[in-house]
């Protein structure tokens, strides 16, 4: 089983909150609604909250760490960099900025798949997280940035003695426990694959048995530690989880799991291996369980909650309980509108208790989420259900169309052109996007059509129109004449062939007026 482990950084970070000294009254209401936004997770509109702030008092080193720390959280680095780096330059020996710059490099290392060389940013936040400690030796999180990127530039010892440090310095903290869990945890990875590699036998098998049991006691040692120091975190106990996986321990990583999901509903887990070997009515039970003892926390995020009611609605699919799994994503979905996933699963729902209005309406809400992501799902279905979905998709997009509802055809039929990639299912989106003033996308889709269909004159033609009437400019124009004059050219060979006889001359002939009144109204 592979369970994804949460960014060890972006933990640190969520936990990363800087002291608050009263700001200016006419400011009370910004500040509560940034820190408000920050403990909501909603970390983009918490940062223009702060930026916000900071130009108000652009010297306040509150304002521009929380500003800097909610950039990176949002992804947002480029403006985080830039921000912090111009406040070391204006406040050069500022601890907090120094340590806040660190930890960015670090999440971006971590987080962003366009950095080439992370090497780099761990080195810088190794510099920045030393030059801050020299200023302030008791800065727990800084310390964990340094012992981080020691760890992440392949200086292990360095690591485990900062992370140590750290316990010392702070024995009530968990995130030193964390670090070092996670430290003994790929030990104990790297030695087991290297048993498993190298088949040793007798004695030198009897050493590295023992080294790989030392390395899982030390890890569950201390992510134990972090679960009993802060009883809030569910990190610990995922890891806690994989361990008793690993040990064959299936029930035991189950509880651990469910631990984690009572803290945070949304601690990356892969669900559809926690629910390996369990019967549908199990797995309901299971995430049933663990919601109710998330809502009877206090101060419970019903946006949380509503993922374990999603999981739970898709156990229930599964034991085709489809009223009881409709209740669960309709709540999961008021819950969280951004949970777009809900879409998709109403409308199975809808389609499967031939309740056909809800169907369509909320696939053509998954198909405007992202018509190619809708596809992609249809396409990894498997044998009847494939062929049974793509039909209802189908369906609806024509019952939409014929009852008026235009922009849901155009939608549920971008899915059927992504999922088809054919010249007709691309070539009736692009007429939809047309008829609903999606210009754009028409052409797009035309062209789309033309790539598999590059002999068609009428395609040439339809594209040629979208770009003279709709989107004229001088390029577009100058295309649309090369296209109306490629459509003349296949008309006329389509016609001047014997063979071509029927609607498909008919329809050759059609093209070749329409293209020579085209012409005609483009030179006019």
């Amino acid at each position: 089983m592979t369970l994804r482990r949460a960014p060890f950084l972006a933990l640190l970070l969520a936990a990363c909150l800087c002291g608050q000294d009263p700001p200016p009254a006419d400011d009370n209401a910004l500040r509560q609604q940034a820190f408000a936004a920050e403990n909501g997770q909603r970390f983009g509109p918490a940062a223009d909250a702060f930026l916000q702030l900071h130009r108000g008092e652009p010297e306040r080193i509150e304002w521009i760490v929380a500003a800097g720390r909610c950039l990176g959280r949002s992804g947002r680095f480029r403006e985080a960099v830039t921000l912090l780096d111009e406040a070391r330059k204006r406040r050069p020996g500022v601890p907090a900025i120094d340590a806040m710059l660190a930890r960015t490099y670090l999440l971006q290392a971590e987080t962003d798949r366009s950095v080439l060389l992370p090497e780099v940013l761990w080195a810088d936040a190794a510099d920045l997280a030393e030059a801050a400690l020299a200023a302030d030796p008791a800065d727990e999180d800084c310390r964990l940035v340094l012992a981080q990127a020691r760890y992440l530039l392949g200086d292990t010892k360095a690591a485990v003695a900062q992370a140590e440090e750290v316990t010392r310095r702070h024995p009530a903290r968990a995130g030193a426990h964390v670090l070092l869990g996670r430290i003994a945890a790929d030990r104990m990875r790297a030695l087991s694959a290297r048993y498993d590699r190298q088949q040793p036998e007798g004695q030198e098998a009897a050493d590295l048995v023992g080294q790989i049991d030392a390395a899982r006691q030390a890890a569950k040692r201390s992510y134990q530690r972090a679960a009993e120091l802060d009883p809030s975190r569910g990190h610990p106990h995922v890891a806690l989880g994989e361990l008793a996986w690993l040990d064959r321990k299936p029930d035991a990583a189950r509880a651990h799991f469910a631990d984690a999901l009572a803290r945070d509903p949304g601690v990356p887990l892969d669900h559809d291996a926690l629910g390996r070997d369990l019967t549908w009515q199990q797995r309901a039970d299971f995430y049933a369980a663990a919601r109710s003892r998330y809502e009877a926390a206090t101060a419970a995020n019903p946006a949380k909650a509503a993922t374990l009611r999603f999981y739970e609605g898709r156990a229930r699919c599964d034991g085709g309980d489809w009223t009881g799994a409709r209740a669960h994503f309709a709540a999961a979905l008021a819950a969280d509108p951004t949970a777009t996933n809900n879409h998709y699963y109403l409308f199975v729902c809808g389609w499967r208790l031939d309740d056909h209005d809800a169907a369509a309406a909320h696939a053509a809400a998954y198909a405007a989420a992202g018509g190619p992501a809708f596809a992609d799902v249809l396409r990894a279905l498997v044998g009847d259900q494939r062929v049974e979905l793509a039909a209802a998709v189908q369906y609806l997009a024509d019952r939409a169309f014929q009852q008026g509802r235009v922009p849901h055809s155009r939608d549920l039929n971008h899915v059927l052109a992504c999922y088809k990639d054919s010249a007709d299912a691309w070539n009736n989106h692009a007429f939809l996007c047309r008829e609903t003033g999606r210009f754009d996308d028409a052409v797009s889709s035309y062209q789309h059509a033309l790539e598999k269909e590059p002999d068609s004159p009428q395609l040439c033609n339809d594209l040629g129109v979208v770009l003279q009437y709709h989107l004229p400019n001088a390029d577009n124009l100058a295309k649309a004449r090369s296209l109306y004059d490629k459509a003349l050219q296949l008309a006329g060979r389509q016609l001047a062939d014997p063979r071509v006889v029927g609607p498909e001359r008919e329809r050759a002939q059609k093209a070749q007026q329409d293209a020579t009144a085209n012409l005609a109204a483009l030179k006019g």
